[in-house]
């Protein structure tokens, strides 16, 4: 199936060399575009009312892209956000983004963008023997798959209970017996599930179990340096301080650098 695509993007060098990616991945693809400003965007989407998928940066020449959709509908088009920030990922899928890239955006990202579209376009074509894209039907599949992960923890309190954003935890780990969650601000919250309860409910483009011990948030490493025994010592941000070494194992290690290379 093939896909008509606008790029939206303020940097011409980043917007060719998406360009080029797409054309290499994808050359089937249209590349119906490229514009520069929230003023442009909202003026084509008006004047054209076909499906089309759109690769978004953020930050605009004249402003944040998400203004875009307080003045157009976006009906029939699909979302796919590029930046250099990951501060705007709640808005990003507020509005049914298919996908969210960070820059500088690699070949792997974007191939794995499309494989995931397919995947998604082949599950509904049973149901769809037109095999028209519906791009609104496109983005909240993504959204469901999306919101099977988990998105918050309950933790308990004195006076009773409070919720804890799981994009605020900067790993899980094991103390002694107890499941303990800590969050970017050092803060720890004992929790009733196991790790391996939380592995299968946690979004693993997120967080990773690198051991028995730890489940670490991807944005809370610093850096990962070789250990003996093709093994791998991960350091985390230099305010977190957790209670043992986190070391990851010659088999697992392998896991953790296609994790942290995505």
């Amino acid at each position: 199936m093939n896909f008509k695509i606008l790029i939206v993007e303020d940097e011409p060098l980043l917007s060719a060399s998406l360009r080029k990616k797409i054309e290499i991945l994808k050359p089937e693809y249209e590349i119906v575009g490229e514009l520069r400003t929230v003023a442009d965007t909202v003026s084509w989407i008006n004047t054209h009312p076909e499906p089309a998928l759109i690769f978004m940066d953020i930050q605009l020449a004249d402003g944040i892209c998400f203004s875009i959709f307080e003045q157009v509908e976006i009906v029939n088009k699909g979302i796919i956000f590029t930046t250099a920030y990951d501060e705007y990922a709640l808005e990003a899928f507020d509005v049914n983004s298919i996908a969210y890239l960070l820059k500088p955006i690699k070949t792997e990202d974007l191939k794995g963008v499309f494989e995931k579209i397919n995947k998604i376009v082949n599950a509904i074509k049973p149901f769809n023997r037109t095999l028209e894209i519906d791009y609104r039907k496109l983005a909240s599949q993504v959204t469901q798959l999306q919101n099977q992960y988990r998105k918050r923890i309950m933790v308990s309190r004195a006076d009773g209970f409070m919720q804890v954003p799981v994009e605020e935890v900067a790993f899980f780990s094991i103390e002694g017996k107890v499941t303990v969650a800590t969050t970017f601000k050092q803060k720890e919250h004992i929790l009733d599930s196991t790790l391996s309860e939380l592995e299968e409910e946690l979004n693993p483009e997120m967080f990773f179990r690198v051991n028995r011990q730890f489940i670490l948030n991807i944005n809370a490493i610093y850096k990962v340096e070789n250990y003996f025994g093709s093994k791998l010592i991960i350091k985390l941000l230099p305010n977190l301080n957790p209670s043992a070494r986190i070391i990851v194992s010659r088999n697992k290690a392998g896991g953790v650098k296609k994790w942290l290379d995505r």
